[in-house]
């Protein structure tokens, strides 16, 4: 919490005032529940994703800097949540819990923005039917269906979206077809990415950057009397040569290698739900079984000196059933469910001339309950769950634990305009898992004694102001993880800050002011980005503004400033501060009158064409480790014409 960070701070909020001048009106609100107004709760809004179409989830939220995304490619695109990475949450698709441990150079779950409906995150405190092992809270997917993209009195139609961006010649092609007959629903999707490689800043070509993509989505309803079946099909993938090491530009002085291999991408994500539409009050039931699936292969490339190179495979699925029911009890909801998951990390491949092949499972069933409601100018949601895991070694060790978990939230609306919150958690996590370029040959009776049971602990406490257009917040947060997994010994990962915001809404637009402050430690010690690989990062302090106005009918212009203010380094063994940087993006949109179909967009990312590596990426603070430039200045033109 330096004072250049405070400095930072109130010279943005200076400029504040003079949108205080517009006629406030609210605009996209976002009413689902009570929890939507929970403690540490971030959603994206309908505009943030529309804008991140043709773009990765590092376009979803580059406006909250609580949410970092780092990497400069969309294989390497990995979220941190409060500076905590996303295999410390538990993270689903459309309800499927997601195995995403996978290779510390690549990211993990890999989500093609042009299929979201929703982006939910639980920063810290995460309700019980989020799933297990929401240590330091919960990322919620969720993925449009036909119902959500008919218009009223239509049967069918469809999507068309082209775009170009001159940095790269990324050229990004995506259809969506949609439609039901009598009580069948579906919907098909299908987009490709395609570029060369994109060049930073300094005006120096990134190798092996150019996106090669292909994501596709299947989803079938059908309503049968008072039920609901709903099957999805998602996939993703990237195949192409890519640097060696895919997060990096490369590291001074290290292990020689090639300058790049082949990676191949490839993530399932299946699901088939069964629930009843016409409620009760007391019959409510869900059942949802889910298949998730992640596949990532390198290969070397051969030479006239190794006609036979190294390779690598890995393979991480998860296969769950969800059986809950949700009690209309009053003004409060219960939902109470069972959940049973069976999750396995298998490697296999040659390292060095010689075969190898690792595996590890992990099998939990839990038990939940939460209830959500409110009673008097107080709303509240509070939960139990209680789970029983069993982890499989590679050599067969088994380790079987149980635990509970508990979590509350608060939020009292003092006045009108003044309401103030808390939430805390406690959450069991099990034995983890290693990610699956990471397994080894543990194959000694003892070799996993030092693992205990993960436990995650959250606290946050926020206050929030709103008049007429005016919203003023902030939010103070810690987690702590016990038992964190590193290799084969269990560590103490920490993260504590607060959060600073405010918005002005006016008549056709608004600005949003938004700051974060995060310390992350392991052990209780400054930590490096390597310290914390597959565990955070060090996000420091975080400054972003946003804004949109509709100047004329039709007619929007926006952007987004990205403000990372430089952290000095708390590790030991680390030579280099992390540097600041500003970043700007702006852009245009159209939809003519005459065209209300069609809409228009052109935009300019890295407007100022600073050379700069993502706050979120790795080996910031190693003057050896080149680290992976995002894209410089870039003109991109985006069509979407709905039929």
């Amino acid at each position: 919490m330096s004072k250049p960070s405070l400095a930072a701070l109130l010279l943005g909020t200076a400029l504040y005032p003079v949108s205080l001048l517009a006629q406030p009106v609210l605009l996209d609100p976002i009413v689902l529940t009570s929890e939507e107004d929970a403690p540490g709760r971030i959603t994206a809004s309908q505009a943030q994703i529309d804008d991140a179409r043709t773009g990765t989830l590092e376009d979803v939220f580059r406006a909250e800097p609580s949410v970092t995304v780092g990497g400069g490619i969309a294989i390497a695109e990995r979220v941190f949540v409060n500076g905590i990475d996303e295999q410390q949450l538990a993270v689903s698709v459309d309800g499927a819990p997601q195995n995403n441990r996978m290779f510390h150079h690549t990211g993990t779950n890999i989500i093609d923005p042009g299929l979201l409906k929703a982006a939910r995150v639980d920063a810290g405190v995460a309700p019980a039917d989020a799933g297990f092992a929401a240590l330091a809270g919960s990322l919620a997917y969720e993925t449009k269906s036909a119902l959500d993209l008919l218009e009223p009195g239509r049967d069918y139609g469809g999507q068309v979206t082209t775009g170009l961006a001159s940095n790269g010649d990324t050229a990004t092609g995506a259809l969506t077809l949609y439609g039901r007959q009598g009580p069948v629903d579906a919907l098909a999707y299908g987009r490709r990415a395609t570029g060369d490689a994109y060049k930073d800043g300094d005006g120096t070509t990134v190798p092996r950057t150019g996106a090669d993509m292909s994501s596709h989505a299947l989803k079938l309803g059908a309503q049968m009397g008072d039920w609901r079946a709903e099957l999805g099909v998602l996939g993703f993938k990237d195949d192409a040569l890519r640097p060696y090491r895919a997060n990096l530009g490369g590291v001074i002085g290290g292990r020689p290698t090639p300058e790049s291999r082949r990676y191949v991408l490839d993530q399932q994500t299946r699901t088939l739900t069964l629930r009843r539409t016409a409620t009760d009050g007391l019959l409510d039931p869900e059942i949802r079984i889910a298949q998730s699936d992640s596949a990532l292969d390198t290969f070397d490339l051969a030479t006239p000196d190794n006609t036979a190179p190294d390779f690598n495979t890995g393979r991480a699925d998860t296969v769950s059933v969800v059986v809950q029911n949700r009690f209309q009890l009053g003004e409060a909801e219960l939902v109470v469910g069972l959940d049973n998951a069976r999750s396995r990390g298998r490697y296999a491949g040659q390292f060095r001339g010689a075969a190898l092949a690792f595996r590890e499972d992990r099998t939990n069933t839990g038990v939940f309950a939460q209830a959500r409601g409110s009673h008097g100018t107080v709303d509240y949601s509070a939960g139990l769950r209680y789970d029983q895991s069993r982890f499989t070694g590679v050599a067969g060790q088994t380790i079987d634990t149980e635990g509970g978990s508990v979590n509350a939230a608060l939020t009292w609306n003092v006045t009108d305009a003044l309401r103030v919150n808390a939430g805390a958690s406690s959450v069991f996590g099990g034995t983890q898992m290693a990610s699956v370029y990471e397994l080894d040959d543990f194959s000694a009776p003892d070799d996993y004694d030092a693992l205990g049971a993960t436990r995650g602990q959250n606290r946050v406490l926020g206050v929030e102001w709103s008049q007429g257009g005016t919203t003023l917040g902030a939010e103070v947060f810690r987690t702590r993880i016990g038992n964190v997994r590193k290799g084969l010994t269990a560590r103490t990962l920490e993260s504590e800050g607060f959060r600073l915001s405010a918005r002005q809404d006016w008549a056709g637009g608004f600005a949003a002011l938004r700051y974060s402050d995060t310390d992350v430690t392991l052990d209780g010690r400054g930590a490096s980005s390597f310290d914390v690989r597959e565990l955070g990062t060090i996000p420091g302090a975080m400054l972003t503004l946003e804004a949109r106005h509709e100047v004329m009918a039709g007619l929007s212009l926006g952007g987004v400033v990205q403000h990372a203010i430089r952290e000095r380094t708390g590790a030991s063994d680390t030579d280099s501060d992390w540097p600041g940087y500003t970043v700007v993006d702006v852009y245009a949109e159209y939809e003519p009158a005459a065209y209300d179909n069609l809409t228009l967009r052109a935009e300019v990312t890295n407007l100022f064409d600073r050379a700069y590596v993502d706050r979120a990426s790795y080996g910031g603070d190693f003057s050896e480790v080149v680290g992976q430039r995002e894209p410089g200045r870039s003109i991109a033109a985006t069509a979407v014409l709905r039929f």
